[in-house]
């Protein structure tokens, strides 16, 4: 099954060792990166390059990111975006934008997100509970996401 795959999920498999409880998200992205599935937003790109601690560490970013298609966040995502955050704050939640760029990319192109990001939690309980006309509709996360 093809996913977009969030920062936070490329932030586990680049450790060392996973932290506790997110196992399953490595061997998820794992199997997506076997797989050649594995689909990533141009956010998730500058969000992991721009922790990169070194050169070397920006190079071994690069290298995984290279083999994967990138999304680019266009008008289409930017408007799904910003009606998605007004549909959260809407209902007291928040999400910082780069979260909402990377979701409404996944919705946009119509695949679950793989992440271990809890701010996506949100976003999935505003999904779950959607209206038909809802912007969180169709928002989904992959079933080996922690949140």
């Amino acid at each position: 099954m093809a996913s977009l795959v969030d920062t936070s999920a490329f932030v586990v498999l680049l450790r060392s060792s996973p932290p506790q409880g997110t196992e399953g998200v490595a061997v998820a992205l794992e199997a997506e990166l076997r797989g050649r599935s594995a689909i990533v937003s141009a956010v998730t790109l500058a969000e992991l390059v721009l922790g990169a601690r070194n050169a070397a560490a920006e190079a071994r970013v690069l290298d995984l990111l290279n083999r994967l298609p990138v999304v680019a966040a266009d008008r289409e995502v930017a408007e799904r975006a910003g009606r998605m955050g007004r549909r959260a704050r809407a209902v007291g939640a928040t999400l910082p934008l780069p979260d909402l760029l990377i979701a409404a990319t996944a919705q946009w192109i119509g695949v679950p997100l793989l992440t271990c990001d809890s701010d996506f939690g949100r976003g999935r309980d505003l999904a779950a509970a959607a209206a038909p006309h809802d912007p969180w509709r169709g928002f989904e996360l992959h079933p080996a996401s922690v949140v």
